[in-house]
């Protein structure tokens, strides 16, 4: 076993041999290269080119249709800001394996578009130092260029990765743009995050759709950029779910034991939530101290077929108090049908109906 003053040895040794200095690089790629000479893996050598078969790389693109349906168009976008310029964008799964990719005709007739394909599995353990395997390793946006990669065979290429996060801080993807030369683009890995952004929030959207969504930014010019935090919130002041950029903004505020907007904000949900729902923007305060402007952004779509199937199944009877009286029966299943038809919210049948939450649990026992 070699000890880690062996490795630093040999990663310098590599590094005249490639007459580049790693003391003005990420410190990411000298760890990569450390950890493939850990693994046994050798510059001057081929990688080990892992390739899923055609049937293993069907049921992949199956299993992630829903994400590839918002990829895409981002690939797309990605694809046509960068044209022209010998440039690939792809798409990785979280285990490194590329399931779409797209490229103009210059990257085409290169030998790089051989090598980066669908199915291909990019791993730093198969492929060493390189832009999809640096990312899913650090979790983080990442540069490789030319002489940056660990075998000698990728000294051609730079590659520009960030990585797709769900509301959970799960890798779910991986964003990447590679070109047939050596260089370091900062402004191509720009748009790479961008597009992940993109994807991130649209995600977020779709998964919490069901939820008032609202926006968030120190500036309130922000707050219908990317920028943005998202935070899911249930009518009764639940919090369903935040972003990634939420998760910065509230740090040392927002835990995953933290369920109510009262836990982040000095204003209850309950007495901005009418005001927030009309489309206004307000200005709040966090428990630190911060004021943030925030504002309605995505409008719950209520699942109405669900609420139907509910109604189908628990026809409404009145509660053991109001039988026998008719105007009293009448009063209770309507509260009774509200709460159904609200998506079982205490919180909105209480203002749907101008009365208190007591009223609304007696008539629910």
């Amino acid at each position: 076993m070699q000890s880690y003053r062996q490795l630093i040895e040999r990663t310098r040794l590599l590094e005249r041999d490639r007459n580049i200095s790693l003391d003005f690089t990420d410190k990411k790629i000298v760890d990569s290269w450390i950890r493939c000479f850990e693994n046994g893996l050798s510059p001057e050598k081929n990688s080990i080119e892992n390739v899923v078969s055609v049937s293993k790389l069907n049921e992949l693109q199956d299993e992630y249709n829903g994400i590839r349906g918002f990829i895409l168009p981002e690939l797309e976008l990605l694809h046509s800001q960068i044209a022209g310029t010998n440039f690939m964008v792809a798409f990785a799964n979280n285990e490194g394996v590329v399931l779409d990719t797209l490229y103009d005709n210059e990257f085409y007739n290169s030998k790089a578009r051989k090598v980066v394909i669908p199915g291909s599995v990019w791993k730093e353990e198969y492929r060493g130092t390189n832009g999809l395997g640096l990312t899913l390793k650090t979790k983080s946006a990442s540069i490789v260029a030319g002489g940056e990669h660990f075998f000698n065979e990728h000294c051609h290429l730079s590659c520009f990765a960030s990585p797709i996060f769900d509301h959970n801080q799960n890798i779910v993807g991986i964003i990447d743009a590679s070109t047939d030369t050596s260089s370091r683009q900062d402004h191509t890995l720009a748009l790479v995050k961008l597009s992940a952004k993109s994807v991130e929030q649209k995600l977020f959207l779709n998964t919490f759709q069901h939820t008032n969504i609202y926006s968030f930014h120190p500036r309130s010019e922000y707050l219908n950029t990317n920028s943005i935090g998202l935070i899911a919130v249930n009518d009764d002041g639940e919090i369903e779910g935040v972003n990634s950029n939420a998760r910065i903004m509230l740090s040392g505020i927002f835990k995953e034991t933290t369920n109510d907007f009262f836990n982040i904000f000095t204003t209850p949900y309950h007495k901005i939530a009418y005001d927030l729902n009309l489309d206004k923007i307000l200005k709040v305060k966090d428990w630190l101290g911060s004021s943030l402007f925030i504002k309605l952004f995505q409008r719950q779509i209520l699942n109405s077929k669900k609420i139907e199937n509910n109604n189908l199944k628990q026809p409404f009877k009145p509660c053991v108090n109001c039988e026998g009286s008719a105007i009293k029966e009448k009063q209770c299943i309507l509260i009774q049908k509200t709460y159904k038809q609200t998506g079982e919210k205490v919180s909105r049948v209480s203002r749907t109906l101008n009365i208190s939450r007591t009223t609304v649990y007696k008539h629910l026992s």
